[in-house]
């Protein structure tokens, strides 16, 4: 494969996605017995338009799980699918058309659905787009569609078998409603505003007394529906009145006084108007007092009903929030009003239309969860299923324990429309009859969080991929832990008898580079593919999986990306270097020269490191690890340190053996990060196979390195980079030999370490355990050094002091900045341990690299 020796990220990634998609790379292989399966599910994306940021981090991250875990040996498959996403998408295509001037009215209900269908099939089409812009390794030839016929299939089974086994019914009852849309929506689906409320002071007269209650509301419209009036038993202003009745200012209806400790005695006056058709906390004390004559006085437009009727007026068929404006004015005039205050309040709002929501009692279908929440508790006893991190397994058992039954049904069209069918008071289920002649199939359709809580069986045992079933691995976001996650565990696991999901990986949510969570309101959303265009996706890629522990929130920052993208011209000059020279193969043994044995040692560390925390998918340990070992230990150091050894013949063919399968075996390791420019350099250098995809992960190499080899690689490192600073700071030429004295206790040969020394025109001169003389020694980590020069040394320019105390000022900033994380008990307690360790050992090279800085600083001063 041709290759530019200049990176550009947009040349790299050109054609190499197609290159997979021809060779099959993204499908599982036949059954082999030596393989282990791996499966992972892709949460599908809604298909109401483009991927944002936060589906390229859950992407990413699921794309280097599958592609380790291919390197490791497994067969794996990774299986995508997109979601018709009911209401999102029915309302977004109705704005559409609204947009080109189309009444949605004017259209038949065929017509809208077939127009909305071929719509959809587009975007389908550009989320494709975008996957293979990501280097997503998805199995196209297993994709799933929500509204697939074998899903859809599935729906139906399931609906049947839940409604046989009395898990399903039908009834009049609180749910969240969309008066705009005019169908009740979910819990995901309302959004939650501060916003300032009014409330209203009513007097409640006493029955046949001249003495009232006086009760506060925030929503007089719905007074026309009050069944009773509450107080908390412990608050003795109104012990006296529970059980007495009170009179309805607006109906003149009689209400009896509960008691109840759920009303809060320090909330407004302290006695609490109940009305269960219009509220779900008055719904639970309705049902806990057993009250059950109760009606709703909203149209399912937003409109009052005919039970809106006071002792002067009819509200029938007026907007309830102009109502509302009418009625306090009615109450007013008779004398029942005695305030109004402003009050600071959370609003519910529906997420598709802006309207504020309403608790609506409405004819639905219903899902009994304590049954299956049963069931999925007994499953994840006997099977533990591992959530990472562990706490979200804590907040799955609560909702657990609080769940109550789940509205499946939606006024809508767009969807899996409900499988019963009517024929006066008969009904069947699951399947239409024989013979239709009369009979009206539910105009609802369910909810989507109905099919996508089917997802795992759908897309393996009904995919003929029955032996991908429990799913490997699940990568989703932890806002959607209750709506998706658990009912994936209840419903599959109602169906196979065993949990769905193996693994469960939480990540956060992405926020803009000041934290706000990204949102239109605030237009700070990012293109993943303006990103990608500017920067590639590799270094896209490495940056969302490499800035944050699993589960906490991402800050996006550009500056962050750029680093990455060095990172990776890095690597890829370092294929520039290597690749000039003429490969050789020789057998790896003991003797070969400690350098090679010291990049070879520190490759094997690193792999140890890697392993342990990529299988415990700890990205961003590993990725540090891997960082610093490419750009500080093989780019920085080994392959300066080979320079002048690939110029000495009897050193070339074991110095370019090993640095080529250094430098292989780094293009397998980082190629799940960033997988275009691992293949891309793999094909032009190596090509051992098809496709780095197709190579096996790392194993340690183990040379053997004795105790004198590495005091001398260490010794010889710390002379290295102190005389390379040296060089730099008093521009001394590399032609011109720097000697130097070295001071230390430790039993180092001379005549060995001269023999590196000598290449890079180094000389010790004396080992010795003491100081020599007078002469000013500089300290560099463990080693001591007195250093000569053949010419005296300049002294140092006012540049050159400035530069060392803003490095000195850096460091300053960077050693709080580590003693504030490592104080900070949270990170202590909830981060990996491998994390701690790192953030442990760069403090201390911080502290290191400050006083070394100090004394260079001193030496400057103490010179001028």
């Amino acid at each position: 494969m041709s290759i530019v020796t200049i990176y550009n990220h947009k040349i790299v990634e050109k054609d190499l996605y197609d290159f997979w998609k021809r060779q099959n790379l993204f499908d599982p292989i036949k059954k082999q017995n030596d393989k282990a399966n791996f499966s992972v599910i892709l949460p599908p994306p809604n298909i109401t338009g483009h991927l944002h940021l936060g589906h390229a981090w859950d992407g990413t991250l699921q794309d280097v799980i599958i592609r380790y875990k291919k390197l490791c040996g497994y067969r794996t498959v990774w299986i995508p699918g997109t979601d018709h996403a009911g209401i999102a998408t029915q309302t977004k295509f109705e704005k559409i058309l609204k947009e080109k001037g189309i009444d949605r009215k004017s259209l038949s209900d065929a017509k809208f659905l077939q127009q909305l269908h071929d719509w959809s099939k587009e975007q389908a089409h550009y989320i494709h787009q975008q996957w293979a812009k990501l280097g997503f390794a998805l199995s196209y030839k297993n994709e799933v569609y929500s509204l697939d016929k074998n899903v859809a299939n599935l729906v139906n089974q399931t609906f049947k078998s839940l409604y046989d086994q009395k898990l399903i019914y039908r009834a009049y009852k609180l749910v969240n409603w969309d008066v705009s849309l005019k169908t009740a929506i979910s819990d995901i689906e309302v959004v939650y505003r501060d916003g300032t409320s009014k409330l209203f002071y009513f007097k409640y007269q006493i029955e046949g007394s001249d003495e009232f209650l006086e009760v506060a509301t925030a929503r007089p419209e719905t007074m026309f529906a009050d069944v009773a009036l509450f107080v908390n038993p412990k608050d003795q202003r109104y012990k006296k009145y529970i059980n007495k009745n009170v009179v309805n200012p607006i109906n003149n209806k009689l209400l009896k006084v509960y008691k109840d400790t759920y009303v809060d005695m320090e909330f407004a006056s302290g006695v609490m108007k109940c009305t269960p058709a219009h509220d779900f906390n008055d719904y639970k004390l309705a049902e806990k007092h057993k009250i059950t004559d109760f009606v709703s006085v909203l149209n399912v437009d937003g409109t009052l009903n005919n039970h809106a009727i006071s002792t002067k007026n009819n509200y029938a068929n007026i907007e309830r929030l102009a109502a509302r404006k009418l009625i306090v004015d009615e109450l007013k005039q008779n004398g029942s009003l005695i305030k109004v205050k402003e009050y600071k309040n959370k609003i519910a709002y529906s997420e598709r239309s802006g309207e504020i929501v309403e608790p609506l009692l409405s004819k639905q279908w219903f899902v009994k969860m304590a049954p299956l929440v049963k069931l999925t508790t007994m499953l994840m006893k006997k099977s533990k299923p591992n959530f990472i991190p562990q706490r979200f397994k804590k907040i799955m058992d609560k909702w657990l324990n609080e769940v109550q039954d789940w509205c499946i049904t939606r006024q809508l069209l767009w969807g899996h429309r409900v499988p019963v069918w009517y024929k006066g008071k008969s009904i069947t289920v699951g399947k239409p009859p024989k013979k239709l002649l009369g009979w009206t199939q539910d105009k609802d359709v369910l909810d989507t969080w109905f099919s996508s809580g089917l997802w795992p069986v759908a897309l393996t045992i009904e995919n003929n991929l029955k032996d991908f079933y429990p799913i490997n691995m699940l990568v989703t976001g932890y806002d959607i832990l209750f709506f998706w996650v658990a009912r994936m565990f209840f419903q599959c696991g109602n169906i196979s008898k065993q949990i769905p999901l193996k693994n469960i990986l939480f990540h956060g949510l992405i926020r803009d580079e000041f934290n706000r969570k990204m949102s239109k309101s605030l237009n700070n959303g990012i293109d993943p593919m303006k990103v990608i265009d500017e920067y590639g996706a590799d270094a896209l890629r490495f940056f969302l999986v490499s800035t944050v522990t699993v589960g906490e929130d991402l800050r996006y920052s550009n500056e962050k990306i750029k680093y990455r993208w060095n990172f990776i011209n890095k690597i890829w000059n370092s294929h520039n270097f290597l690749s000039q020279f003429k490969p050789a193969k020789i057998e790896l043994h003991d003797k070969i020269s400690p350098i090679n044995k010291w990049i070879i040692e520190s490759f094997d560390n690193v792999i140890a490191q890697l392993n342990k925390n990529m299988d415990n998918y700890n990205f961003v340990v590993a990725s540090k690890y891997l960082e610093k070992f490419i750009w500080e230990d093989f780019c920085n150091h080994y392959l300066e340190f080979i320079k002048p050894l690939l110029k000495q013949k009897q050193f070339y063919d074991e110095t370019i053996t090993v640095a080529n399968v250094i430098f292989k075996n780094i293009l397998i390791i980082l190629h799940p990060f960033i997988p275009f420019v691992t293949e891309k350099i793999y094909l032009s250098m190596f090509a051992d196979k098809k496709s780095i995809m197709i190579e096996t992960w790392p194993k340690l190499i183990n040379l053997k390195n004795n105790a004198s080899d590495k005091l001398i690689i260490k010794t010889f490192k710390n002379i290295y980079d102190f005389v390379r600073e040296l060089r730099i700071k008093y521009k001394i030429k590399q032609s011109i030999q720097v000697r130097t004295n070295l001071i230390t206790k430790d039993t180092v040969q001379i005549g060995v370490l001269n023999q590196i020394l000598t290449l890079f025109n180094i000389k010790i001169e004396v080992i010795s355990p003491t100081r020599i003389n007078n002469e000013a020694i500089i300290t560099v980590a463990e080693t001591q050094i007195i250093e000569y020069l053949k010419e005296d040394n300049p002294s140092s320019t006012k540049e050159e002091i400035d530069k060392i105390k803003a490095n000195i000022a850096r460091l300053e900033n960077e050693i709080k900045r580590s003693q504030s994380i490592l104080s900070n008990q949270q990170f202590l307690t909830k981060a990996p341990p491998e994390k701690v360790k790192f953030e442990q050992t760069k403090y201390q090279q911080y502290q290191e690299q400050y006083k070394e800085n100090i004394v260079i600083y001193q030496s400057m001063i103490s010179k001028k």
